[in-house]
């Protein structure tokens, strides 16, 4: 899949513009605060509705404007129109072939990885980040998937309401048993869903870790159920979670009420990589913790082309500076045979003339951009 073509009408600081892409490699050059960030995010909204900078919507429109609109055109094995428009007096529409449609039926059309400075969260960051990429990653190639998790949100909360409520009304709690076993049976198809994916993600981050490391280190990721250590025997079944979580909740009963939320379940569940057997965000070194993130990433993209038969498109904002020479080199030698690959960067110095000449090149500057044509040179600044 890739995105053909790209409109803007008062998206951040883009007044409109209006690109056709190439279907392999795009590059997108220019100063800090030009808007090379925005552009990608305005894809990433298409894929999965939502931005990954700010979930203050009306942050994306332009300023003094009602409303802002993002248009693609994605190639699949037909083209398909995508659109979303954001108003400060209305929700959000999302559209699909120009019809209206729900954030269940969007995400999902067009599947993207995406790798930025901020990546590095993923190892570093907390929790809570970690499980939120590894949703948005099942929940761009799994429908069902996407459905479970948001009836567990819901879930979630309304159980919390009646523990909050139990403080005053005791008899609330005969309500209970009813909403435990809601939350067993979604908790433990996203708990064996997302223990699937991680091992697959493990295997193939692995893989691509020892080729970028020369076979010098071990990367492995491992699923960190709410309940425990990781789960590692390849025995693990929908019935086994759903019995995990049944006794848990048994166990944590009285301080739940206590404190009046849910204890249990797999929006406290994590994920550990550990390089050589130790652990990454502890003893990795930042150069470890980057060579691991790429991993990830590309493993990320092996992953949705096993799901859905195609290779996703990667977004990659500003991160060439981040990587030395030889993994620049390896990450768009393996993008250039595989994946549309949309790259932000400052200036063109990080890639070689062979990879400047197969790909289409524009100049960002002041919310407004320019395709390089023939002859021209989009020198550093």
């Amino acid at each position: 899949m890739w995105i053909k073509h790209l409109q803007l009408n008062h998206f951040r600081n883009y007044a409109t513009a209006e690109i056709d892409l190439h279907p392999v490699l795009n590059i997108f050059v220019g100063d800090n605060a030009q808007g090379k960030t925005n552009l990608l995010e305005a894809m990433y909204i298409l894929a999965v509705s939502k931005s990954y900078r700010t979930s203050r919507e009306g942050e994306l429109i332009r300023h003094s404007q009602p409303s802002t609109k993002v248009y693609g055109r994605i190639q699949r094995n037909a083209d398909v129109d995508l659109a979303v428009i954001v108003s400060h007096d209305s929700p959000k529409r999302l559209f699909v072939n120009h019809k209206a449609t729900t954030s269940n039926r969007f995400v999902g059309v067009l599947n993207v990885v995406l790798f930025t400075p901020d990546s590095l969260q993923l190892i570093k960051g907390s929790p809570g980040e970690r499980r939120r990429l590894l949703d948005i990653l099942i929940c761009q190639v799994d429908a069902i998937y996407r459905s479970n998790l948001l009836k567990y949100q819901r879930v979630v909360r309304q159980r919390n309401q009646l523990l909050k409520n139990a403080g005053a009304d005791r008899s609330a709690l005969k309500q209970l048993p009813a909403w435990d076993g809601q939350l067993a049976d979604l908790a433990s198809r996203i708990m064996f869903r997302r223990q699937a994916v991680v091992k697959s993600l493990s295997m193939q981050a692995a893989a691509v870790h020892a080729r970028l490391t020369g076979g010098r280190e071990d990367l492995s990721i491992a699923y960190v159920p709410f309940s425990g250590p990781s789960l590692d025997t390849g025995e693990e079944t929908l019935e086994g979670f759903h019995n995990i979580m049944l006794e848990q909740l048994r166990k944590e009963r009285f301080l739940e009420i206590q404190r009046g939320y849910t204890l249990v379940g797999p929006h406290r569940d994590d994920l550990a990589f550990s390089i050589d057997g130790k652990d990454a965000k502890t003893y990795g070194s930042q150069g470890q913790q980057r060579t691991a993130v790429l991993a990830y990433k590309l493993a990320e993209m092996e992953l949705m082309r096993s799901e859905t038969g195609e290779y996703p498109v990667v977004l990659l904002d500003d991160v060439m500076s981040e990587l030395d020479r030889a993994r620049r080199k390896f990450l768009v030698e393996i993008l250039n045979t595989k994946a549309q690959t949309i790259i932000t960067t400052t200036h063109l110095g990080s890639f070689t003339e062979d990879i400047l000449a197969n790909a289409s090149i524009f100049r960002i500057e002041a919310g407004t951009i320019a395709e390089r044509g023939n002859g021209d040179v989009f020198a550093p600044r």
